[in-house]
């Protein structure tokens, strides 16, 4: 914990930045924005498949859109990048709050999705994982505590200015948190013109990726798989626990409380992740990053008992911490620094594909008569299938090394 601290006090401006890009990246989240599905049902008198759908498309082209607008964080001025970025969640904030028809709330949405969920999310991890190499993990993992962070705050508050105010003056309150905080701290912690010196990036440019040669390469399918499997299978579980608690007899409460060692397993391994992969390489440990979610599921599969819902949370809580890091540091250690942003933006427009489908397939599955037992096992054949995939894969590579190229340099 102490080269933690001082991990952070050294680099102090960027870990503010990259942590509270994810900590207001919750704005576009669903599970944020499930919190106001009810109100704005009941206000404006949309069926649950009508909003659904509308939800579903926003997120879908939110992450094509994605593809497009991420590739420029590569080759253009950071701070007015990021500053952009927050100034369209803020609108989008705006836009949902004061909606009037069905038109309006789907731009909200759209907004939301897309700078929330997308940018602010892609913009943190692109810009630690070009700013660090030999810690790349250590701050990655710092800065994913923005996500935990979130999920454990924002609820709350909006919970509770929702029911004093309304859910339109909870949208507004995001809107000006964003203005009053998000935007005057990015000015702070990212001088003019933030980036690689050119020469620098000229000089490695033979070691790094396109993204036309990315999709010539083996491994990015690889590594693709691993970025929808988990986002895929937990999105769809968590989507409808309500089935899972009906399926095991538990009580929706027991299940709801079980979260807690979810949220407290991925906030402790999205640090611990950390030092394993500066000393190990990411690529290393891709194969491995699935194993507690796979106990998960087996222990999910064959117990009964209350407590496995607990240890299947838990354990899903481990994946998902290590893959907030991982993945990430992967993608640089495989295809290069200088187009990451580019890079990034296809593997993210992939997970968020797989989160807008999950629900839709799972769905399908359990009103055929399918039950969650058929789920699991579907999962568990899944994950086995894609380790042994990547295991072959990874094997001896040997990751890109950018020593020359960025160096962990401490705030001056």
């Amino acid at each position: 914990m102490r080269k933690y601290t001082r991990f952070i006090f050294q680099n102090k401006r960027l870990m503010v930045f990259g942590f509270l890009l994810t900590f207001f990246s919750s704005f576009g989240q669903t599970f944020l924005l499930s919190l106001y599905v009810p109100k704005i049902i009941t206000d404006f008198g949309f069926s649950n498949t009508l909003f659904g759908g509308v939800y579903a498309v926003a997120t879908v082209i939110g992450s094509f859109m994605l593809v497009f607008v991420g590739k420029r964080i590569d080759n253009t001025d950071l701070r007015k990048y990021t500053v952009s970025s927050a100034f369209l969640l803020m609108a989008s904030c705006l836009m949902l709050a004061f909606s009037f028809n069905i038109f309006m709330v789907f731009l909200g949405l759209l907004g939301l999705r897309f700078s929330g969920q997308g940018l602010l999310s892609h913009i943190s991890s692109t810009t630690i994982s070009k700013s660090f190499d030999l810690n790349r993990g250590k701050a990655l993992g710092i800065t994913s505590l923005g996500y935990s962070s979130g999920e454990g705050l924002f609820p709350i508050l909006v919970s509770l200015i929702m029911g004093f105010a309304g859910w339109r003056y909870s949208l507004m309150t995001n809107s000006a948190a964003i203005a009053m905080i998000l935007i005057p701290v990015i000015y702070l912690t990212l001088p003019k013109n933030h980036g690689i010196d050119s020469d620098k990036t000229d000089a490695a440019s033979a070691d790094h990726f396109s993204r036309r040669l990315l999709f010539k390469d083996r491994r990015f399918y690889g590594l693709a798989l691993y970025t929808i499997v988990l986002p895929f299978f937990v999105t769809g579980f968590f989507f409808y626990q309500s089935a899972l608690a009906g399926h095991k007899n538990w009580d929706m409460e027991w299940l709801s409380f079980c979260f807690l060692g979810f949220a407290g397993c991925r906030t402790a391994f999205s640090l611990i992740g950390g030092p394993f992969i500066d000393r190990y390489s990411a690529t290393r440990l891709i194969p491995l990053f699935l194993i507690p979610f796979f106990f998960g599921l087996v222990i999910l599969l064959i117990m009964d008992n209350p407590l496995a819902g607990f240890l299947y949370l838990s354990l899903t809580g481990m994946s998902q911490g290590l893959s907030m890091t991982i993945t990430t540091s992967a993608m640089a250690e495989i295809f290069g620094q200088k187009n990451l942003g580019g890079i990034r933006s296809v593997f993210a427009t992939i997970a968020v594909l797989g989160t807008a489908l999950s629900p839709l397939l799972f769905g399908l599955l359990l009103d055929q008569g399918r039950d969650f037992s058929f789920l699991l096992i579907l999962g568990i054949i899944t994950v086995i299938l894609v380790s042994l995939l990547n295991i072959h894969l990874f094997t001896g590579f040997r990751p890109i090394s950018f020593s020359g190229l960025v160096t962990d340099c401490p705030d001056s």
